[in-house]
């Protein structure tokens, strides 16, 4: 009787454990290069390294620092949402960036503000 009835048959064989080989092969190769200390090593430094990064990222994406309590202003005739954010900013903080916060607060895609209207603004 034959040992293989189709002609895929005998071509899946080999092919899945000549794929099972080269693995093997290119692990042992690998596992030969580089000493195991040093991977473990590596993969400290690696893990350390994202863990940093990760923090530093999160840092500077809140370089606006938390709104702690947003208070209302309402809008008088004549102000300008920088002479607002000049008057009720904090004294260290650039005024594009209190203006930028104001926005996002408010839902504003531009500057433009109207008597009447009330205004959250933030507080630090």
């Amino acid at each position: 009787m034959l040992r293989y009835s189709t002609y895929e048959s005998i071509y899946v064989n080999t092919n899945e454990e000549n794929k099972h080989t080269q693995i093997d092969r290119w692990s042992e190769q690998v596992k030969s290069m580089i000493p195991r200390p040093l991977i473990k090593k590596l993969l400290w430094v690696i893990l350390l390294l994202s863990v940093a990064c990760t923090g530093m990222v999160q840092t500077f994406a809140n370089s606006a620092g938390d709104v702690k309590v947003a208070r209302n202003l309402i809008v008088q005739s004549g102000d300008s949402l920088w002479e607002i954010a000049l008057r009720e900013k904090p004294a260290n903080m650039d005024t594009r960036i209190y203006i930028k916060e104001v926005k996002r607060m408010n839902q504003l895609s531009s500057g433009n503000i109207m008597a009447g209207e009330v205004l959250s603004l933030p507080t630090y």
